[in-house]
């Protein structure tokens, strides 16, 4: 990985675009995807990329690692989760776009889950940004999707009841396809 957090990164809110902005050198800028209705009040500042901010990146940027996503994706996936995780105003379940499943999942920060769509079952995959008790927030890890007429695009936030998420697999299912899957050797 080439992208790494350095002290000099800090973020700072960008009224022209309505955005919660990463600066991380004065020739590279990362723009959230969250909209400032969206965002708790603190964030209409300036403040540094903190410690806690790089250890969240790098915890979410190796969980990429499950996904099939190019390195600049993983990156704006990763920088989007410590954005949802950190500030964005609560929000309330919406699970009903996703079935039930036989068995509760208790995810973990960071976890790469699976969703099925209520309409057809087809399979969503998210990452897990704030996990709770009950339900989830998480952030859609693949291109996008339509559900009960709504659009879901990469990185958009979705507070999901737990007993909605399935643990992602090891093999490889045809419904996937955006999961890769690696072998693992062992060595003496």
């Amino acid at each position: 990985m080439t992208f790494r957090p350095t002290d000099c990164w800090r973020w700072y809110f960008d009224s022209e675009y309505d955005s919660l902005m990463l600066e991380v050198s004065s020739e590279m800028l990362f723009r959230s995807c969250y909209p400032s209705k969206m965002l708790v009040p603190d964030v209409f500042g300036e403040f540094p990329f903190s410690v806690s901010d790089a250890t969240s990146y790098y915890q979410f940027y190796n969980s990429c690692q499950l996904l099939n996503l190019t390195d600049s994706q993983k990156v704006e996936l990763s920088i989007n989760a410590i954005v949802a995780a950190n500030f964005l105003k609560p929000q309330m379940p919406k699970s009903w776009y996703f079935s039930q499943q036989p068995k509760l999942y208790i995810p973990k920060v960071a976890d790469i889950v699976e969703v099925n769509l209520q309409e057809d079952g087809q399979k969503v995959c998210l990452m897990v940004v704030e996990a709770g008790g009950n339900a989830s927030l998480c952030i859609i890890a693949q291109a996008s999707f339509i559900a009960m007429s709504k659009t879901f695009v990469f990185s958009e936030a979705i507070k999901v009841m737990n007993d909605r998420l399935i643990p992602i697999e090891k093999q490889s299912t045809e419904q996937a396809p955006t999961l890769d899957y690696f072998g693992f050797k062992a060595i003496s």
